[in-house]
């Protein structure tokens, strides 16, 4: 009995791990706006920041993620591949065509970065696969 508890504890290991790095990526983008906020002062772009639906369509997502890895919903896990591959594309893309190019991206990008490759990398394990069966 203990040895079965033990191996479905460690079969759901990655899912909750992924789920904890889409919690810290959702709060990660949402203290953007307000660091931002605080470095310039600038009212006007916290409203901005925080009326950005692209904003929240990303926290949401990530907070859709974060509980259905929770909760180990395979819905969860085809999400959290597609959304973490989608928003690593888009960091990527920006990154090489913007005009830092070629430069060290900013902490809070690579924090993102390595955050969105932990996801990946979680939830293609053998394990994260076979244990999102709800």
């Amino acid at each position: 009995m203990r040895r079965t508890q033990y191996l479905s504890m460690s079969a759901n290991a990655p899912l909750r791990l992924a789920s904890l790095c889409a919690a810290t990526y959702a709060a990660l983008v949402m203290s953007g706006v307000v660091h931002h906020f605080q470095r310039t002062g600038s009212l006007r772009a916290l409203v901005r920041g925080v009326s950005s639906p692209h904003l929240w369509v990303v926290v949401l997502v990530a907070a859709v993620v974060a509980f259905g890895l929770w909760k180990r919903y395979a819905w969860a896990w085809w999400l959290g591949i597609a959304a973490a591959g989608y928003q690593l594309f888009r960091i990527l893309a920006s990154y090489v065509q913007g005009p830092l190019f070629g430069q060290l991206p900013r902490a809070s990008t690579m924090v993102s970065l390595v955050l969105l490759v932990a996801i990946l990398a979680l939830l293609f394990t053998r394990k994260a696969r076979l244990g999102a069966n709800r």
